[in-house]
């Protein structure tokens, strides 16, 4: 069993709290199949944006496939490359990230994200300070930002919008993305859009949305942002597909060898369905559910964790069911599938239709026919052709 451990074997003598948090560790996550293509499509994405004023990352429902934690390593990666520009240019700022919270009541609040979004701007590694000249923003003795209550939400946007022009990142990224919308009625949403395309019409720094399937109502709503938008899809592992499975069976054993505990927990081979249908497929999900199976296995001193750990600590059949559904319809409005491509062709070649019958009716020079389709040039006489007149009879010659 020792070879298939995955942590420190000191961790077996340390207090279950201690062991418990080495599993739930952001730097213990794994890179597996679906996060790492996203991830590498991210980056490329961020670095050459190629028109794109936003960038969006979907998948399953929040604490799913894993939103949040692509966008700590994306950012951490970006980072890492950016070291020695960082040293040369101090007042650079490779990417800036912030959370776009739920509004508590009413509807979004941009003040706040203003205000969160300069905070985060505000690097104190950096020595290169801003001048905020608006009310209510200003800088101490020692230069750090300070934003008072009394500042407007006018002057939070302008400072944060001189704040990005300055700093220069790539890009604005935005965690939980999707609660821009939250509790807006259509409307106020498509205020919402129009405020995000103006703010980077006026920096020029695209933003990378990290959200839920939610955010395909907001391209719904702009036609002109959904033009300018580029879409990454981060998805759940489906049972359709072999390799989904594999990998997932690889993920789970991964996670159950991580697990500080004297024996590994032997579940992958038995009950690998049993935590894809309570997790519908989805990483984030069956970490979260890990860790509260491994609380209470600790909690019992167990030598391994049992399906009986499972059983207790996972979801309700009826949430699955609700979160499949979720699922499952956010793909679908994100796959192409043969009727999708079906509908854009016959809508294309309805298009290619009506121009040629319009050239038909037209004789081929733009204008419509007259006398049963026959044209102008055609009704024309022959050189020594006669007109058209009654020849008079014999007797009415006489």
């Amino acid at each position: 069993m020792a070879t298939e451990q995955g942590f420190p074997p000191e961790l077996l003598t340390q207090s279950a709290q201690k062991r418990l948090d080495y599993f739930k560790a952001p730097d213990k996550t794994i890179m597996h199949g679906n996060p790492k293509l996203a991830y590498n499509q991210v980056l490329r994405a961020i670095r050459e944006p190629a028109g794109a004023s936003i960038i969006l990352v979907m998948g399953p429902s929040p604490s799913g496939v894993g939103k949040t934690t692509l966008l700590r390593l994306v950012e951490k990666k970006i980072i890492e490359e950016s070291l020695l520009q960082m040293e040369l240019d101090p007042g650079w700022i490779p990417i800036v990230c912030v959370e776009a919270v739920a509004p508590g009541k009413d509807t979004f609040r941009w003040k706040d994200f203003y205000k969160r979004t300069l905070i985060a701007i505000d690097e104190p590694l950096i020595k290169e300070k801003i001048s905020y000249s608006e009310d209510g923003i200003r800088r101490d003795s020692e230069g750090k930002l300070i934003v008072k209550s009394r500042a407007t939400e006018d002057s939070l946007r302008l400072a944060m919008e001189q704040a990005l022009s300055h700093r220069k990142p790539y890009t604005l990224a935005v965690d939980e993305f999707q609660d821009i919308g939250k509790m807006a009625s259509q409307k106020v949403l498509e205020a919402h859009m129009d405020c995000i395309k103006s703010a980077v019409n006026t920096t020029k720094i695209p933003w990378t949305g990290f959200g839920t399937y939610q955010l395909v109502d907001f391209l719904e709503l702009s036609p002109q942002l959904s033009r300018r938008t580029r879409i990454i899809h981060l998805p759940r592992y489906c049972l359709e597909q072999n390799e989904d499975i594999k990998e997932f069976k690889r993920v789970l054993k991964h996670l159950l060898c991580r697990m500080p505990l004297p024996e590994t927990p032997p579940l992958v081979e038995k009950y690998w369905e049993y935590c894809y249908e309570r997790s519908i497929g989805c990483i984030g999900t069956l970490k979260d559910w890990l860790i509260q199976a491994l609380d209470l296995a600790l909690e019992e001193g167990a030598t391994t964790l049992s399906f009986s750990h499972l059983e207790q600590t996972a979801k309700l059949t009826s949430e699955c069911i609700q979160m499949a559904k979720d699922a499952i319809e956010g793909e679908e409005k994100l796959t192409n599938t043969k009727d999708s491509q079906r509908q854009l062709r016959d809508l294309l070649n309805s298009k290619k239709q009506k121009v040629q019958e319009d050239q038909t009716n037209s004789g081929g020079n733009g204008k419509p026919q007259k006398d049963g389709g026959e044209s102008q040039s055609q009704r024309r006489r022959r050189v020594g052709q006669r007109n058209p007149k009654r020849d008079p009879l014999a007797s009415e010659s006489l």
